[in-house]
């Protein structure tokens, strides 16, 4: 019997000591998420993709049947510069709806939508969305932008009833 009463007394001890490291640690912290490369505080600030995806309509949605992602090639830019860049990387400039940004031109992982987007305009007359990912290929992108690029997709194939099959990555995604 006197065993049991000192394995419970240990376990309230235990307890009690817990509870108060926590309220102390709690009472230190200044309740804002910890900044990282991929941080809950960095996401929290973003749009919601939902928000990106039907707030950014001037028009009636258009009948989509497809998803394409594509890498930009370049290591920075923005909605407003990315044409002129690559333009004069190869001589073309890409036309896209969405762009996922890396933080050099625009906020890490901010999704920005284009003139073609607004409209509901496709790129080309396949009813694709094109989706442009600041970056030359997969290792050079951060984790935002692959999270953030992931959660669109699945927003759009949800919004517009787009199946798996209709979703084409970059090769190497």
């Amino acid at each position: 019997m006197a065993g049991q009463n000192r394995t419970v007394a240990v376990l309230f001890a235990l307890l009690a000591a817990m509870t108060g490291g926590a309220m102390i640690l709690m009472a230190l912290d200044n309740y804002a998420p910890g900044a990282g490369a991929y941080s809950l505080s960095s996401y929290l600030r973003l749009d919601p993709v939902e928000q990106v995806v039907k707030n950014t309509l001037h028009t009636t949605p258009a009948q989509w049947n497809g998803v394409e992602i594509f890498y930009s090639r370049t290591a920075a830019g923005n909605a407003d510069e990315l044409p002129l860049l690559m333009s004069l990387a190869d001589g073309r400039a890409e036309q896209f709806h969405f762009l996922i940004c890396n933080g050099n031109g625009a906020e890490d992982g901010r999704i920005q939508t284009s003139s073609q987007w607004s409209q509901q305009l496709t790129v080309k007359q396949d009813g694709t969305i094109r989706i442009c990912v600041i970056g030359k290929e997969r290792n050079t992108l951060t984790n935002s932008q692959v999270q953030r690029t992931n959660d669109l997709v699945e927003s759009l194939s949800r919004t517009f009833n787009i199946g798996p099959r209709q979703i084409r990555y970059p090769a190497n995604w």
